[in-house]
């Protein structure tokens, strides 16, 4: 036997054939382990799929005079474990109590916000007729800035220019009618 077949220890192993039967023939019991600590069978299907590759990476470390289902079973638990340490990490969850403090200020930025869009509407309406045009073209039916320019017979620059001076004229007529409103 050459070493690679005895492993470094000179414990017998499996074949790669024997670990992969193993491997398969475990699968329904090490999902139902799985799916028991998560509850959740697409993150239960997902670690299942990490458990796989880790015992396929540490075919090596498998010693034959252990039980290979504990073996699983052990690695399939610290997966669970990696799992449930990545999701509090990656999910944002919003306390109760923040959550009620916090709603007052989203109606208030709604009410505010939908002031705006009135505001801007009466502003747009002062515009002259070639620029509410453009307007139009570009945020209605989402006309390119090339195809703009080419149509006015400018430069995309230009005409990138042209949108920025309107869009600076509407968020000034926006804010001077709030400040209006406020002091009258």
């Amino acid at each position: 036997m050459t070493e690679s077949e005895t492993g470094p220890h000179c414990v017998p192993s499996m074949t790669s054939d024997q670990y992969i039967l193993a491997i398969t023939a475990i699968q329904n019991r090490l999902y139902a382990y799985i799916l028991s600590l998560l509850a959740d069978p697409v993150a239960a299907q997902d670690v299942l799929q990490e458990t796989n590759l880790v015992l396929i990476r540490k075919a090596d470390d498998f010693q034959i005079d252990a039980s290979f289902e504990s073996w699983a079973y052990n690695t399939a638990r610290f997966q669970v474990l990696a799992h449930l340490r990545n999701r509090k990490r990656d999910r944002l969850v919003l306390h109760e109590a923040f959550a009620e403090k916090l709603a007052p200020v989203a109606e208030v930025m709604a009410e505010e916000t939908q002031r705006k869009i009135q505001l801007l509407g009466g502003c747009v309406e002062r515009l002259s007729d070639e620029h509410k045009t453009l307007l139009q073209k570009r945020y209605g039916t989402e006309t390119s800035i090339a195809a703009l320019a080419a149509d006015r017979g400018k430069t995309a620059s230009a005409m990138k220019q042209v949108l920025y001076r309107i869009r600076h004229l509407l968020a000034e007529c926006v804010e001077k009618r709030l400040q209006k409103g406020a002091a009258g």
